[in-house]
């Protein structure tokens, strides 16, 4: 199982490079570049940020379980945030969602859209990603796992499980399936038919509308199906159907941190400006030179 160890904490270095290699694009396109700078890219920005977060995180804990650090003082403060920053995710989505509520199915109430009031329900996120792990942190649930050599709440902790469960998958999963659901059935009752032009600018919205739908409903499917091996294990164990296994975080750990990685391309290749920022930075750095600059003999 040694070789198991080393292959499992070698993919979760590999993964959380790529992820974190991908952020990196995204924030600094979004920085550098002025027609990046919309409201809706911000909330895309602050999803990128929780992004990076987790796949710091997971890539830390991979180093030290590939330097075959047990139980240290920071330990818990690990498994806290290697827990937690899929949470975070989730929670800066659940906020995308809002946004795209307020535009579309209370387009008329101006001020749930303002920027101000935007940057407000993005503050009491973050105050509520950080904070909400701190419960099971100071109570004890996070505790070291000598199989995985890893500090999590055990399968086993069914009240630790539960809260975390949850806080991180399915309270947030269920906001953004109900609240996506209101979007789509709102666009399906209203259908935009004035005259000509407000036609055609009512067809181009409904487009954009369906395709921040369908690129947020992709990145949560990945994260879902990618964290639910987690879910399962557990099910097997109280279930009684399998007896507790010691690679089974590791495993879980695994599918979850590709996840977390597969968002971060996702935001960089399905938000419309940053990925035409990056297709022509492509261009430039490797794109053939113009004829016209050779020097003619």
């Amino acid at each position: 199982m040694i070789v198991f160890e080393t292959l499992s904490s070698i993919l979760m270095v590999i993964c959380s490079i790529f992820g974190i290699v991908c952020a990196f694009l995204f924030i600094i396109i979004v920085l550098t570049h002025r027609q990046c700078h919309t409201l809706t890219i911000l909330l895309v920005f602050n999803s990128t940020i929780a992004g990076l977060i987790a796949n710091t995180t997971c890539i830390s804990q991979a180093i030290y379980q590939l330097l075959d650090v047990a139980n240290d003082s920071l330990c818990t403060v690990r498994g806290l945030f290697l827990q937690a920053g899929t949470g975070v995710l989730y929670h800066t989505l659940c906020v995308q969602a809002l946004y795209r509520l307020f535009v579309t199915v209370y387009s008329a109430r101006r001020s749930l859209q303002t920027t101000r009031f935007i940057i407000l329900v993005v503050v009491i996120q973050w105050i509520f990603s950080i904070s909400f792990g701190l419960p099971i942190l100071f109570t004890g649930h996070i505790t070291y796992q000598q199989g995985s050599r890893i500090c999590q709440v055990s399968l086993e902790d069914t009240i630790g499980f539960i809260y975390f469960a949850s806080i991180i998958f399915f309270i947030p999963l269920l906001m953004i399936v109900y609240i996506y659901f209101r979007i789509v059935k709102y666009m399906k009752d209203n259908p935009f038919s004035t005259t000509n032009r407000s036609t055609i600018n009512g067809q181009q919205r409904h487009q954009s509308e369906l395709r921040l739908i369908r690129r947020i409903l992709t990145l949560v499917i990945i994260l879902f199906i990618l964290g639910f091996p987690y879910f399962l294990f557990y099910l097997l164990i109280h279930l009684h159907i399998v007896s507790p296994w010691s690679y089974m975080p590791r495993i879980s750990y695994l599918f979850i941190t590709f996840g977390q990685s597969a968002s971060m391309l996702i935001n960089l290749i399905t938000t419309d400006d940053v990925k035409k920022s990056l297709i022509n930075i492509i261009r430039k750095c490797f794109g053939k030179k113009n004829p016209a600059q050779h020097i003619t003999l």
